[in-house]
């Protein structure tokens, strides 16, 4: 934990980092995640996977949190290429405390804290922000998510089973698997943490129910179906060396399944890309150094890599 005194407009503020196992100060974050997005990460806490890739600024005045920046530290790669870029989340400022410069301070500490660390940043925006946030070199992009149609033929005698993290031991399976698991992403974004947030330790939108294992495919997936669709998440295949995933899909599909949508960039030829908007007033913008990953249109920052 870090703590320091902080002048913005000749007022004084009190910026912590990394504080999250500071009690009084965690309830206080939460307090105002709840009241700002309706959810709050002291399940995320208590799990205890919440690394160091994860971590907290906020503004306090007065022991009251008023501004706050999360940065998201994630390995991206693409077309064989790894960089390390950061992801800004849960940015909000209270109401008495707008237009005072406080989310600006924040955005502006990261990038100079991590000024050599970091190759570039991106964010998802709501409709409110999209004309603040090219102030700091961010660009609006469309996303694209890919699809395919299923032939009611195809079928597979390999069956997934439902993994259940409440079980330890398959906890600690599932997170070896996303640890070191191939996941045919072409714009992979690694983050651990991140993948417990969403699976394990997070009850408002939680992804628990949808872990699923299959020991002959040596693959853990995440999928949801609804009626004739069904969604993959992702897909964590321990076996580097094989390609697999025509039998994995086949796997999770069933007799009543139309389309398969992905909810990351699959490496799959074939497949129907869309205009992609997790909800209508959400954009996806990032800063200069990452715009040409979006070139292609078609691709797409997979949903359990949000915040």
């Amino acid at each position: 934990m870090t703590s320091k005194t902080i002048n913005i407009n000749n007022e004084e503020y009190i910026l912590h980092i990394r504080y999250q196992e500071n009690d009084s100060l965690r309830q206080e974050f939460n307090r105002m995640c709840k009241e700002v997005w309706e959810f709050d990460f002291e399940a995320f806490y208590q799990s205890g996977y919440w690394g160091e890739d994860c971590i907290i600024y906020s503004l306090f005045k007065n022991d009251q949190i008023v501004s706050h920046t999360t940065l998201s530290i994630f390995d991206l790669t693409k077309g064989g290429q790894t960089i390390k870029v950061g992801q800004l989340g849960t940015v909000m400022t209270a109401p008495t405390y707008q237009k005072k410069g406080l989310s600006r301070f924040l955005l502006d500490y990261i990038k100079e804290e991590y000024n050599t660390i970091l190759k570039g940043y991106f964010l998802f925006a709501n409709d409110t922000v999209l004309e603040y946030y090219p102030k700091f070199g961010y660009t609006a992009i469309d996303e694209y998510q890919a699809s395919i149609s299923i032939n009611n033929t195809q079928s597979s005698t390999t069956t997934f089973e439902s993994l259940d993290l409440d079980d330890t031991n398959s906890r600690l399976l599932f997170k070896q698997y996303v640890e070191e698991g191939y996941t045919y992403n072409r714009l992979q974004t690694k983050n651990v943490g991140l993948a417990f947030f969403y699976c394990y330790a997070n009850y408002d939108f939680s992804f628990k129910g949808s872990v699923y294992y299959s020991k002959e495919l040596d693959t853990v997936v995440l999928y949801e179906r609804e009626g004739e669709e069904l969604t993959i998440y992702a897909i964590y295949q321990k076996n580097h060396s094989t390609r697999q995933m025509q039998e994995i899909i086949n796997a999770c599909v069933n007799k009543d399944t139309k389309t398969v949508y992905f909810a990351f960039t699959p490496e799959l030829e074939g497949v129907t890309y869309n205009i992609y908007k997790e909800d209508d007033d959400i954009t996806l913008m990032v800063t200069n150094e990452l715009l040409s990953l979006f070139d292609d249109k078609q691709t797409m920052v997979a949903s359990l890599s949000h915040t």
